[in-house]
């Protein structure tokens, strides 16, 4: 399997001073009034079209309400959609979380800065991530995941934000990644899954707020296509200061590799990667 220091050599090369590009994109403020007017009833029915296609979205709750659905309550009453029923809820299996992130993340996006592969790195993502994985239900098997952070104003990570050119004003939900398998590309599950997770946030947290994600050639996937055009097409990036253009460099990126002490093993896949986690029909 090629190793992600081998990989990224090949695509970038290892001059440290070599430029990297990237840029970070607010949701529009008209997306957000439209995604706020939908509410959490809008949330349910983009969730109902992707079980209408076989798919079902299972979620790590951290920065929003956690599921009332679990392994253990499968009989909560019937009630309007809200921010605590709308996903299965489930503490992931913190290995087959980090070898589905391998799958179709890591090596994907070229961009493997969290885990270690110790349960122990995956644990403090998921304590400060709301974490949501795509799965098709025939198989259970995992296809997707998204993430995302809550950044607050007067925080250390605030700052960061407003040294790249975002200033935090109250809260920022920071949509730090996503990922589909190659194989769902072009069936549209990706764009509903994304729609989803967008009205949910908004739902959540309100029109107000911003919302916050950054792509670029470190974002690049194997076939070398940017995913800022799907991002554009979701709002982010289209008012107010458009999408922010940073250069990095090759440099930057391994430094935080290093920093942060990732074991590089390449792409370790077992079939049926969630098996473990929990998975019922919506």
């Amino acid at each position: 399997m090629t190793r992600w220091i081998e990989k990224f050599e090949q695509l970038y090369g290892l001059d440290p001073e070599q430029k990297l590009d990237y840029w970070y994109g607010e949701l529009a403020q008209d997306r957000k009034k439209k995604l706020a007017a939908g509410g959490f009833k809008r949330v349910d029915e983009l969730l109902g079209r992707l079980f209408d296609k076989g798919y079902r979205v299972v979620k790590s709750s951290a920065i929003t309400p956690r599921g009332i659905y679990d392994k253990y309550n499968l009989t909560a009453p019937e009630s309007e959609p809200g921010a605590d029923n709308l996903f299965f809820e489930q503490k992931f299996n913190a290995q087959e979380f980090m070898d589905l992130y391998d799958k179709v993340a890591r090596f994907e996006n070229n961009f493997p800065i969290y885990f270690d592969g110790t349960a122990k790195s995956y644990q403090n993502y998921a304590q400060k991530s709301d974490i949501y994985v795509l799965e098709r239900i025939r198989d259970n098997k995992a296809l997707g995941l998204a993430s995302f952070q809550l950044i607050e104003a007067g925080t250390p990570e605030a700052e960061e934000f407003k040294t790249d050119g975002i200033p935090v004003k109250d809260k920022l939900v920071y949509h730090d990644t996503v990922a589909i398998s190659s194989e769902l590309q072009g069936a549209g599950v990706g764009r509903l899954f994304c729609e989803a997770l967008d009205a949910y946030n908004v739902a959540c947290f309100g029109a107000d707020q911003q919302y916050v994600l950054c792509t670029g050639k470190i974002n690049f996937t194997d076939n070398k296509k940017l995913a800022r055009e799907f991002h554009t097409s979701r709002g982010y990036g289209t008012d107010g200061a458009g999408w922010v253009k940073h250069t990095g460099t090759v440099g930057n990126w391994l430094n935080r590799w290093k920093q942060d002490n990732i074991e590089h093993r390449g792409p370790q896949i077992k079939t049926g990667m969630m098996l473990k986690s929990y998975s019922v029909s919506r």
